[in-house]
């Protein structure tokens, strides 16, 4: 079953190319051959539904499998919802509707073009998360946010419990990255954010998510704008402190709250993980799986690879780091494909404000997945303690870590400027001591 035109695939020669070695590689190594896909859908569900959803890596055996199994799966889930419901469950209700979108939102990834099928499943992720959000443990209201002469969806989530008489409220603008959707940055129960807290606007930005059946492509010169606009409509809120207000960006969203940061002076602080400040996205167009630079091309509405060149000649954080004086964290894998760590020590030297780096030793893209991360600070527990810090007046430091390969922390000032050591983070010069050194052994 095809989920794109024929055509479609071949407006990319490289993606066109390789179509037969991607199948052969999702045939051999599964739907996770590129990254932890099925992990992070199953991420904010609740525990009860992740087994169903990892189960899916025995039936996705090629690119195309992806949209009917994830749809299948998750119109059994909203059936059993709709079940769960008339019986009074309405909890269990809830759970059902949550899964049931965030897998209508991953049956979306691998349909690069306003398709039947593709408006179909947007209004079904919408309408199932619309659901959820009936008997959800906490206020969940969708939020549409200017944008040119459009709008931006979101939902926005308060964190259980609030009363007014608490007092006003911090708040994390989200952004996932160029594969995700709003509807997976907030936990069905248990939220990171909200149990700090705090509340979240979780936002599909230009060329993301909804963005996309609405036709709002992404341009890099645009998305200050974004900025602004998301900055206003939560300060503007009766139980929100304007003063902490805050953003976090993960994967490619980290170039996006970047560029969101250094537009808007207003917000208190700024997160971003896995990051993406590879000049023009470089490495992921060329290097790895072929599927980014078509998704890209759907995500820019490009026609050509021409065309998508001259858009992403322009996606560079230079330059945007001098107008970024809030607090700022970043945290990277040391051997992330997508992202040289230089280009990231480049963008943290030149912030004008307080900085911090979390660097694991070894990790991947996310660093969830070698010793430094699992055994080592939790990435997005850590980044979420660090924006509840910024909103609970902690002052900021500027620091550098290493998380080594046995998950232990080695915190040093940042200092005037920092320089990657290519296959030695801490200095190569402590393998000349007795310690562990790098974490390299």
């Amino acid at each position: 079953m095809p989920v794109n035109p024929h055509a479609l695939g071949r407006r990319d020669p490289r993606f066109a190319d390789q179509r037969w070695l991607l199948d052969l590689m999702i045939e051999q190594f599964g739907p996770e051959w590129d990254q932890d896909r099925l992990h992070y859908l199953s991420a904010p569900v609740s525990a009860d539904h992740k087994g169903a959803i990892l189960g899916l890596s025995r039936s996705i055996r090629k690119l195309d499998d992806f949209t009917r199994e994830m749809a299948n799966l998750a119109r059994h889930f909203e059936l059993r919802g709709d079940a769960q419901r008339r019986a009074g469950h309405q909890v269990s209700a809830g759970d059902d509707y949550f899964a049931a979108a965030i897998l209508y939102g991953g049956a979306q990834w691998p349909i690069f073009a306003n398709t039947e099928l593709n408006q179909v499943l947007e209004q079904k992720k919408t309408g199932c998360f619309t659901a959820y959000t009936h008997s959800a443990d906490h206020h969940v209201e969708p939020v549409e946010v200017p944008y040119e002469d459009r709008t931006l969806a979101g939902w926005y989530h308060m964190p259980p419990g609030y009363r007014p008489e608490q007092g006003p409220l911090p708040c994390v603008v989200v952004l996932s990255g160029m594969d995700g959707f709003k509807e997976i940055n907030v936990f069905a129960g248990a939220d990171r954010y909200l149990r700090r807290g705090m509340a979240v606007l979780t936002l599909d930005g230009p060329g993301q998510g909804t963005s996309l059946v609405r036709e709002i492509w992404y341009r890099p010169e645009r998305y200050g704008q974004v900025g602004t606009a998301a900055y206003e409509a939560v300060a503007a809120r009766p139980e929100i402190d304007p003063q902490r207000v805050m953003l976090c960006g993960v994967s490619q969203g980290s170039l996006w709250v970047t560029q969101m940061a250094a537009a808007e002076p207003r917000y208190a602080a700024c997160a971003v993980m896995f990051t993406c400040f590879d000049p023009g996205n470089t490495a992921m167009f060329t290097s790895h799986s072929p599927t980014f630079r078509q998704r890209f091309m759907y995500m820019t509405g490009t026609t050509t690879v021409a065309e998508l060149e001259a858009i992403t000649a322009e996606m560079t954080a230079d330059g945007l780091g001098k107008q970024i004086r809030m607090p700022y964290l970043a945290a990277m894998g040391e051997d992330d494909p997508l992202c040289d760590p230089a280009d990231t020590y480049r963008h943290l030297n030149s912030l004008s404000g307080p900085k911090e780096l979390l660097f694991y030793v070894g990790e991947h893209h996310a660093p969830v997945t070698r010793t430094a991360g699992r055994l080592g600070p939790q990435v997005f527990l850590a980044v979420a303690d660090w924006l509840a810090d910024r909103a609970g007046g902690l002052p900021p430091g500027s620091r550098h870590t290493v998380v080594d390969s046995r998950g232990r922390s080695h915190t040093e000032p940042w200092g005037e400027e920092r320089q990657y050591t290519y296959g030695a983070p801490l200095d190569p010069r402590t393998l000349l001591g007795d310690g562990p050194g790098t974490g390299l052994s």
